[in-house]
């Protein structure tokens, strides 16, 4: 039986961003002596999650592309980690103007949204932009994020924010796979009519 795919939309940072979250994860593993929710996802920051069917795949990337462009790219900074004890999560935490500028991007594309489209194109919209991070590892024992603690003293990267990922679930690998990058054009951003 045809089954909704799951997807989230996310901000994927730069490849060096990337791989040095990858070592992280890794000495995380290391030191706790396995595996552990997250460890094998690309860094990157969620915002929304969605389930949608393959039918239903191009117009959703068409109106999600429309919407996307008419946000204004802007610098996102890192600085430090911090965690989630009820979720037990452990992350790198981005500065208060960072948080505000994704938030308020975030509900920017909210807003200029097709409803029709959402309403007959995707299921289950999530919003989970707001407390933006980047996540080390989910679902941590207290004690794994004491080790994560000592291993990471500190974490600052900069970099220019110009387009969303949206991010597919590969029921294969169990992990989320970068499909498409929708590029932030503006204010400026002149788009045709929805269809």
């Amino acid at each position: 039986m045809n089954q909704p795919i799951r997807y989230i939309i996310a901000i994927r940072p730069p490849v060096d961003i990337i791989a040095e979250v990858k070592e992280m994860k890794q000495a995380l593993k290391k030191a706790i002596g396995g595996f552990y929710n997250s460890v094998n996802s690309e860094a990157h920051i969620t915002l929304f999650e969605f389930y949608a069917y393959d039918e239903h795949y191009p117009v959703m990337v068409k109106e999600l592309t429309r919407a996307v462009g008419m946000l204004d790219p802007f610098e996102l900074e890192f600085h430090g980690f911090n965690h989630f004890l009820a979720s037990g999560a452990f992350y790198v935490h981005l500065t208060s103007h960072s948080s505000r500028s994704i938030i308020e991007r975030c509900i920017r594309f909210r807003q200029v949204l097709s409803p029709e489209i959402l309403s007959i194109h995707i299921e289950g919209w999530t919003e989970m932009f707001d407390t933006p991070h980047m996540t080390i590892g989910r679902r941590l024992q207290p004690h794994w994020i004491d080790i994560a603690y000592s291993l990471f003293k500190d974490f600052n990267a900069k970099f220019w924010c110009d387009s969303l990922a949206i991010r597919k679930f590969n029921d294969d690998r169990k992990q989320f796979d970068v499909v498409v990058e929708l590029p932030m054009l503006g204010a400026g951003f002149k788009s045709g009519p929805t269809s």
